[in-house]
């Protein structure tokens, strides 16, 4: 539960301007939202790697949030200011820093790329 509130105090702005427009952007579907592990040192991987982290499935409350989008690792993308992590359904590209509206549903969700004018 305090997860879900401080990921609602995180990134739920209200902006009615977004909220009458937003739909026309660019909308890329999401497949799957991960949450950053950290592991001790000198965990291994199957090949005998060190690895520092691991990302497991999470689940995101249903609603709407303003969002920020930047590149991890592999087809990760990390949303700004929380340690919760996106995976598109289809190839997004590469995003240095996007903006955008994203929706949130049982099944995933849609991200909705702010058009940069």
């Amino acid at each position: 539960m305090k997860k879900h509130i401080l990921l609602l105090s995180l990134f739920f702005i209200s902006n009615l301007a977004y909220s009458q427009s937003y739909k026309d952007w660019e909308e890329y579907d999401v497949d799957s939202f991960y949450k950053k592990v950290d592991l001790k040192y000198g965990t291994l991987d199957e090949d005998g790697d060190e690895i520092d982290n691991i990302y497991v499935p999470t689940e995101i409350k249903e609603g709407v949030y303003e969002v920020e989008i930047s590149d991890e690792t592999g087809d990760l993308f990390l949303i700004e200011g929380t340690e919760y992590y996106l995976e598109f359904t289809l190839y997004y590209g590469y995003a240095s820093y996007d903006e955008g509206i994203l929706e949130v549903n049982s099944y995933g969700g849609t991200f909705y790329k702010k058009d940069s004018y």
